[in-house]
């Protein structure tokens, strides 16, 4: 061994006994991480408008039933590159099985099998949720799509105390027996496991020492396979097979003596009707949409005109989940929706009067915030078409809230800041 290979061993062993020992101070502080930001800002804007979501009962304990609940809007500016809804599936996004989900409805219909929705339409969601892991949790409504995959909501804390010892999930079967879910067949499943990985060892400790994989593989590339192939590699291989099938078969068998009564997986298709389309009397439409780079904020002047008998102010435009306000849309605002996701006094127009009866107006919004950067809803200027989606919300002098999609093209453009 000369001088330079000892240098090199040595400096191999001094940075793994560093590495060892630096393990045990390293930062292992959980993550508070927000998976819902790592998704493209064109899926979040342009596909799921989401409003009134509520989080009902932040704070439970195990084994109490809370609610998700909320609407969305399916924007009419659906992006091409993501399938149609034709097939779709309210859930909820969580880190692991935090509750567990009683039911699901839209519409008041059911929902333990997807749908199809129609786009441009409004639907209700409600969401029943049982408490069963201790901790301080994100929790999000998904709209999964088939062959695009989910599409995270706006997230909200919520928190369960208690011990997770004490969870219990009932359940009463047809035939009239009950038992608890969280532990039944946990036996089975574990003697399943160790059983089947027995086998996988025996099979794999076999060609281990007949010879070395390694050996083989040589011998394999210079002669092909069947020299590698013994009478007793044969015969047990076929042994192996035959043990497989039966103790499958025999398995099966068992299992439809214990439980002759069964439910098919659900294959059917939920229909669904969509909101009833609400009269609105304000009519919006986007002429200019551009997004200031520097300056963090999306610039859009619409095209408002209002048919009704009432004069409208504009309050709010959300987006992905995230809601900029005036003091208009800060006054209806609910005190609950999480603070991270709210940019109050983020909402500024260049007339602020409420649009009159009859009136017709080309009004210059601005919805400003650093959240455009924190949630990476700016990365939208990086997509091929760069087109942006959401809702503005308005509310007359009695009060009702109207609502208006809007979309359009965004350019990005670059001032001066403090100009």
């Amino acid at each position: 061994m000369n001088a330079k290979h000892a240098f090199k061993l040595w400096m191999l062993g001094f940075c793994g006994m560093a590495t060892l020992a630096g393990t045990p101070v390293l930062d292992v502080t959980p993550a508070f991480a927000h998976g819902e930001r790592s998704q493209e800002p064109f899926l979040r804007m342009r596909t799921v408008n989401w409003y009134d979501t509520e989080w009902v009962g932040k704070s439970t304990q195990v084994n109490d039933v809370t609610e998700l609940r909320g609407k969305f809007h399916l924007s009419e500016d659906w992006p091409r590159a993501v399938v149609k809804p034709v097939r779709t599936f309210i859930n909820v996004g969580s880190p692991s099985s935090v509750f567990v989900r009683l039911s699901s409805k839209v519409n008041g219909t059911p929902m333990f099998v997807s749908g199809p929705m129609e786009i441009g339409r409004d639907y209700e969601y409600v969401v029943k949720l049982k408490a069963r892991l201790p901790g301080h949790h994100h929790i999000h409504p998904m709209y999964a799509v088939k062959d695009a995959g989910p599409i995270a909501g706006p997230g909200g804390w919520m928190d369960i105390t208690g011990r997770y010892e004490d969870f219990t999930n009932p359940i009463k079967t047809l035939t009239g027996e009950t038992f608890d879910s969280e532990t039944k067949g946990t036996a089975t499943g574990v003697m399943w496991h160790l059983f089947w990985a027995a086998v996988a060892c025996f099979w794999v400790g076999f060609f281990m020492i007949r010879p070395m994989y390694l050996i083989r593989a040589r011998v394999l590339a210079a002669y092909g396979d069947e020299i590698l192939l013994d009478p007793i590699d044969r015969k047990v291989g076929i042994a192996v097979l035959v043990f497989t099938v039966t103790v499958v078969t025999i398995g099966y068998l068992n299992a439809d003596a214990q439980h002759p009564v069964t439910v098919p997986l659900q294959a059917g298709e939920a229909k669904i009707k969509p909101l009833p389309v609400t009269p609105n009397p304000l009519s919006v439409e986007v002429t200019h949409a551009e997004y200031d780079v520097p300056g963090r904020a999306l610039r859009m002047t619409i095209h408002a005109t209002n048919n009704g008998t009432q004069a409208v102010s504009i309050g709010e435009f959300t987006t992905a989940g995230i809601r900029f306000t005036n003091k208009v849309g800060k006054a209806n605002l609910d005190p609950n929706y999480p603070a991270e996701l709210v940019a109050a006094d983020g909402l500024t127009m260049d007339n602020e009067a409420p649009i009159q009866p009859g009136q017709t107006v080309d009004i210059h919004i601005e919805s400003k915030d650093v959240l455009w950067e924190v949630q990476r809803l700016v990365d939208i200027l990086h997509d091929p078409d760069q087109r942006f989606a959401g809702l503005v919300m308005s509310w007359t002098e009695s009060g009702e809230r109207l609502i208006n999609p809007v979309w359009a093209p965004v350019l990005p453009v670059f001032t001066r800041l403090g100009a």
